[in-house]
């Protein structure tokens, strides 16, 4: 990465990161918010498996099907959380999946098409719309505070990461999937997530706006959001590397993709809620 894309990379996040975190302030826009990420980021999967098939309907129906069992899925757990919903959440996305092959099935004629519309609309329905969607569930149980920590924990990995081994990395990670990621970046980003989760919680404890988090929970969190976030970049790049993509899209000025900018976060976000629930914070 050159200066120029750097600093195209640094000004876009600057303006669009206040965005994405005042949106996490309230439950309507954190619905909002990750129900446009969703239906950006499947849109963007769907794409890199059927780059080939000239049905842009059919991507757009899959788009607002996976898009809508975001929202949906958001709006249940409300319902269920108040005692007026009648099944589990979860079924959201079953629902979703039986419209997507339904709709597959009548707008497609093509065997092969079918069968690559069907696995990139499963997958975008599991991989990006209920992990992602796992943000609800963290700011329902336990407020906006820990939800905006989630978010940022990776950010603040990504940055150290990055910067450690820019500077310091020799040794590959990954040499097959990802040549650029080494050890020196995991483990300078892994120290600088604790760094930042530390202060985050030291911060929103004065300000009364999150829980209170022990140093050992801290180092918990530091190791999982750096493995979690690693695992979730390595998946995509094995994506992208099979159809021969750079990006995934070019939505995000120095960024690519949305999917690129929240490979990561797709796997973090769910066991985020997992280990509060196991250290039951």
């Amino acid at each position: 990465m050159n200066k120029k894309e750097l600093a195209i990379r640094v000004l876009s996040g600057v303006i669009i990161g206040p965005i994405v975190v005042f949106s996490f302030l309230t439950y309507p826009t954190l619905l909002g918010l990750v129900t446009t990420i969703v239906m950006l980021s499947s849109f963007e999967l769907i794409e890199l498996f059927t780059s080939d098939v000239k049905n842009n309907l059919m991507k757009l129906v899959l788009t607002f099907i996976i898009g809508a069992s975001s929202l949906l899925y958001g709006f249940s757990i409300e319902a269920e959380y108040r005692g007026i919903l009648p099944f589990e959440s979860e079924g959201i996305f079953f629902l979703a999946f039986v419209a997507s092959v339904f709709s597959i099935m009548i707008l497609i004629k093509d065997i092969t098409h079918a069968k690559r519309f069907i696995e990139s609309s499963a997958l975008s329905l599991i991989y990006v719309s209920f992990f992602l969607s796992n943000f609800y569930l963290i700011q329902i149980n336990y407020g906006a505070g820990m939800a905006i920590l989630a978010l940022t924990s990776v950010w603040a990995y990504d940055a150290g990461a990055y910067f450690f081994g820019l500077s310091f990395g020799k040794h590959k990670l990954s040499p097959n999937f990802s040549p650029k990621k080494s050890w020196e970046g995991f483990i300078g980003g892994t120290f600088i997530t604790f760094i930042y989760i530390y202060l985050f919680d030291t911060i929103g404890i004065f300000f009364g706006t999150i829980q209170k988090i022990t140093i050992l929970q801290v180092l918990f969190f530091a190791i999982m959001v750096s493995s979690f976030d690693t695992i979730g970049d390595l998946t995509e790049s094995i994506i992208k590397r099979y159809y021969k993509a750079k990006d995934s899209g070019n939505v995000l000025p120095g960024h690519g993709g949305m999917l690129d900018r929240i490979d990561g976060l797709l796997i973090v976000t769910p066991m985020w809620y997992l280990l509060l629930r196991i250290l039951w914070i």
